[in-house]
């Protein structure tokens, strides 16, 4: 009988789920918006999100035959702090800025500069102070949902080069943190236990499946296009947007003009010893969602961009948003196709996306043509989901490795061919 694993991801408005089996094949898919309003993306919500996306995808699953349940995987975003009542801060939560100084003060020392976390950390503290008194730990997002769910405190460290991205004793206590508050470091796909008695009531699992932990929504989405090989790139694109670069070494190692590295994030890869070079392109999907409400609200993403290819003239601010982030992202590949000459490699020859905007099949042909690359677009669009089946697989032993688990899980749906159509814009990078 087939396994299959309940994968769960949860964004900032709306928690993605799917039962993927042993072959990457997505069996079943849901997607759960969170209610709007004040204190509605709070970790309760996200439970309450998951508990009704588990029962829909298993015990009311359509399928004849339901595979074994190997195991639940649960990746999100990031650093989003929740404390064990459910209080949510946000990665994207604003700074008040009667705090902003406060905050500075605290994180002013050298040691606390690499950190992600403690900003947030110290922020809802400043927030929630009461609950932070009272809160034995507190958790980042899938952390939260994972403690929910099989009642063990961990956190998801992607691989050892990110401590300083997170905390060490010496940072946070420098950042006026108390340590104990923040649970111990794992890898992704390790084994938090399993479903408790209570969590099966609630979610219709049975108890005592495993749990796994996933990564940060960045994380399990390099897993889930494969890019873990050096060369490989990703376009990971929904409500912004980045271009992902995985390369053989850090860019110190072989770069001789450090200026190439200007308007790129270099992070270690979860695969010890590589690394991920990204260009960021923020609110590319959020600034066309809004524009797209704002002048055909009843036009589907797909019937509005076909509309905007074929009648420029009537959407003329669409037109123009298109063509300039379509232009954003050739920059972007620009770049990095700078640093994959540096580093000796042969310049890719085909992206994969990802991400909501890889839904849209005109936007991607779009993209395609004036990038004048193929774009490839996997079985699951939603990678995050395909890279917690690769790290739930891979921690039940199915997969020596997450590369492994990658090649075997991943599978290409369309690949979109280049058309000459742009003249001299067309351009291979």
């Amino acid at each position: 009988m087939e396994r299959a694993v309940i994968c769960a991801d949860i964004g900032t408005s709306s928690l993605k789920a799917a039962l993927i089996d042993e072959h990457g094949v997505v069996l079943s898919y849901i997607r759960i918006r969170f209610a709007d309003g004040t204190g509605s993306k709070t970790g309760e919500s996200w439970y309450q999100a998951f508990c009704r996306a588990a029962r829909k995808l298993y015990n009311d699953s359509p399928l004849r035959t339901k595979p074994v349940l190997t195991g639940i995987c649960i990746s999100g975003n990031g650093p989003t702090i929740t404390a064990p009542s459910g209080e949510t801060l946000l990665w994207n939560a604003p700074v008040p800025e009667e705090k902003k100084q406060r905050i500075r003060a605290r994180l002013s020392t050298d040691i606390c500069a690499p950190s992600l976390f403690l900003p947030r950390l110290v922020l809802f503290q400043e927030h929630f102070p009461e609950i932070w008194d009272a809160s034995p730990v507190v958790f980042s997002g899938p952390e939260y949902l994972i403690w929910r769910i099989s009642g063990t405190a961990v956190t998801i460290l992607p691989e050892k080069r990110y401590t300083g991205a997170y905390w060490t004793p010496e940072s946070a206590a420098a950042a006026g943190i108390d340590s104990n508050k923040l649970p111990e470091f794992v890898s992704p796909g390790f084994c938090a236990g399993t479903v408790t008695p209570a969590a099966a009531d609630d979610t219709g699992i049975p108890a005592d499946t495993p749990v796994y932990c996933g990564a940060p929504d960045f994380i399990a989405a390099l897993i889930g296009t494969g890019t873990l090989v050096p060369g490989t790139i990703c376009d990971r694109a929904g409500s912004s947007e980045g271009i992902n670069l995985c390369l053989p070494g850090h860019p110190s190692s072989f770069l001789t003009d450090p200026a190439l590295l200007d308007g790129i994030r270099i992070l270690p890869s979860v695969i010890p010893g590589l690394y991920n070079a990204g260009v960021l392109i923020p609110d590319s999907g959020i600034k066309f969602s809004r524009l797209k409400k704002q002048v055909a609200p009843d036009l589907s993403y797909t019937g509005f961009v076909e509309r905007i290819l074929e009648q420029p003239e009537l959407y003329p601010e669409a037109a123009y948003l298109m063509e300039t982030t379509a232009a954003a992202v050739a920059g972007g590949l620009k770049k990095l196709a700078r640093l994959i000459l540096q580093a000796g490699m042969p310049v890719p020859r085909i992206i994969c996306a990802t991400g909501g905007q890889a839904q849209n099949p005109l936007w991607t042909q779009y993209k395609a043509d004036v990038l004048g690359i193929p774009i490839e677009v996997t079985a699951s669009p939603d990678a995050e989901l395909t890279g917690d089946a690769i790290m739930a697989f891979t921690g039940a032993g199915l997969f020596e490795s997450f590369r492994q688990g990658a090649e075997a899980l991943i599978s290409i749906n369309r690949v979109y061919e280049p058309r000459n159509i742009y003249g001299s814009n067309n351009e291979r990078v």
